[in-house]
């Protein structure tokens, strides 16, 4: 879609603050990487990477997943307002998105593509053996994030981590929603970093929640997950819409 250069005042300032942000991720991600590499290996950091998609993309897909499915639905608050006088979601929050973006798309997807880990695993684990990883030198990290871990119980476990992972995103992305209500910030408007952050954090958090009564089951992931996560996940929406602007494929860099 060609890009409209008519921007109003807000907008104009809205671009700006995108394509700084946009600059900022990247230059995180490239100290991440130095910092890893030196403390580390850079194959650890490769590791990092893998492991940390692996660990979220059932929050990623859901998310997506809750755009398609919730359009034209019924909002979840009804049309209701807070006591603040504003709407408590707004009408882009719908029970479908909720329930079906998830179900529908983000878990089936998920385990599609574990499915795909499950047969591939004996040469992924054969690689991992022959790697030479310094953080991540243990093989049962990787067939945690892999297929969940030892069979059967790792694919009851990898199960039950990508429906609380799938259903974290749903949950943080409605957190979100209401507190841009609460900040008079419009749907569609951009509410930087958190929009990009609040599904992630929350998939995260409901994900670690089975680690607490199972710890020898699931595993909470450790620092350098979190870290490159909470970089990542802003990193990649705002760097792609700022790239999508630059090329005229968006009107608007969010």
């Amino acid at each position: 879609m060609p890009r409209n250069n008519e921007l109003n005042d807000v907008e104009i300032k809205q671009k700006k603050i995108a394509l700084r942000l946009a600059a900022f991720f990247a230059c995180l991600l490239l100290i991440n990487f130095v910092l890893i590499s030196l403390i580390y290996s850079w194959a650890d950091w490769i590791a990092i990477l893998i492991l940390s998609l692996l660990f979220i993309v059932p929050g990623y897909i859901s998310n997506a997943g809750m755009v398609i499915t919730g359009k034209n639905g019924k909002p979840i608050d009804t049309g209701r307002v807070w006591r603040d006088g504003k709407r408590i979601f707004g009408d882009h929050k719908t029970w479908q998105g909720l329930i079906f973006g998830p179900l529908f798309i983000g878990i089936p997807i998920s385990i599609g593509i574990f499915a795909v880990f499950l047969v591939l695993w004996p040469g992924i684990e054969e690689i991992v053996n022959q790697s030479q990883f310094v953080l991540y030198y243990n093989v049962t990290i990787f067939r945690y994030y892999f297929i969940g871990g030892i069979f059967p119980i790792g694919i009851l476990s990898l199960i039950v981590r990508i429906i609380l992972c799938s259903y974290g995103a749903a949950i943080g992305d409605l957190i979100g929603a209401f507190f841009k209500r609460r900040l008079n910030i419009e749907s569609g408007a951009p509410f930087w970093v958190v929009d990009q952050l609040d599904f992630a954090i929350v998939s995260m958090l409901f994900t670690c929640i089975p680690a607490i009564f199972l710890p020898e089951i699931f595993l909470i992931p450790d620092i350098y997950i979190i870290i490159f996560l909470i970089i990542l996940t802003p990193s990649v929406s705002v760097i792609a819409n700022a790239v999508a602007y630059m090329t005229g494929l968006k009107n608007v860099p969010w």
